[in-house]
């Protein structure tokens, strides 16, 4: 009797005792799931974070290998010459116009991705030429949420140059002021575009114009405008998400 009576409550203990595991460890299980769904959704957040906040690349001058370029040489010659146009850009197409005003005989170049250089915008000239480089890209179709403009990696030799910049838009055309930029520049440069009226949400053409004096010299490596805020939207809902699943994991 005392051994049937210990192996009854051997299998009653084990009946108590085996749902009482199974809900911990049901409640273990779900803390770890609901951790990992948290960590999962704020993830997700802070990429969708970046993203969100990445700018659109205008052009960052990668063109195919060997790239393009044209010389000035005057007198005689040309002193203005076209590269372009060409879909070498990431929206719509580029179209780039040299000038040189010359003192005296000068040779002067412009190219775009070529040896040594690589993936930049080059314009170089000598002390009897002042440059002029107007890059038009037109054709576009994006939607802005800021009136502003960076040239990335804008280097310059000892010489002034100055920097101009507009938005074309289907409600008129937005510009900058004329940015002077003393020699020796070296970093990104940035325009804020808030002369005119315009629709940002319509951006159909970007343009800009860089001049310098006699002898300037420059390179460019990207061009980026900041992007459209729809994704702010969806950041927002998973944010809110990762918070309701964090209470719910502390709960």
């Amino acid at each position: 009797m005392l051994a049937k009576r210990r192996g009854v409550g051997f299998f009653a203990d084990t009946g108590g005792v085996q749902p009482c595991r199974a809900v911990q460890l049901n409640h273990i299980s779900r803390k770890v799931n609901m951790k990992h769904l948290r960590n999962a959704a704020l993830g997700a957040a802070l990429a969708l974070a970046g993203a969100a906040q990445a700018a659109i690349v205008v052009d960052d001058f990668d063109d195919p290998s060997g790239g393009v370029s044209a010389t000035i040489s005057s007198p005689p010659g040309a002193t203005t010459v076209s590269l372009g146009p060409t879909t070498g850009s990431l929206l719509g197409t580029r179209n780039i116009t040299y000038s040189v005003t010359p003192s005296g005989a000068t040779t002067d170049s412009i190219s775009v991705n070529t040896a040594p250089y690589g993936s930049y915008l080059t314009e170089a000239s000598d002390n009897a030429g002042s440059p002029d480089v107007k890059l038009n890209y037109s054709g576009l179709n994006v939607s802005l949420t800021g009136n502003t403009l960076t040239l990335h990696d804008y280097n310059t030799d000892a010489n002034a140059e100055s920097v101009q910049a507009w938005f074309d838009t289907t409600g008129g055309t937005l510009s900058s002021s004329v940015m002077p930029v003393a020699g020796n520049h070296s970093g990104d440069l940035t325009l804020t575009l808030s002369n005119g009226v315009g629709d940002l949400s319509h951006v159909t053409g970007i343009r800009v114009e860089i001049t310098g004096d006699p002898g300037a010299d420059f390179q460019i490596h990207a061009i980026d405008v900041v992007p459209e805020p729809r994704a702010y939207g969806a950041l927002t809902a998973l944010g809110l998400l990762g918070t309701v699943i964090w209470r719910r994991a502390r709960a």
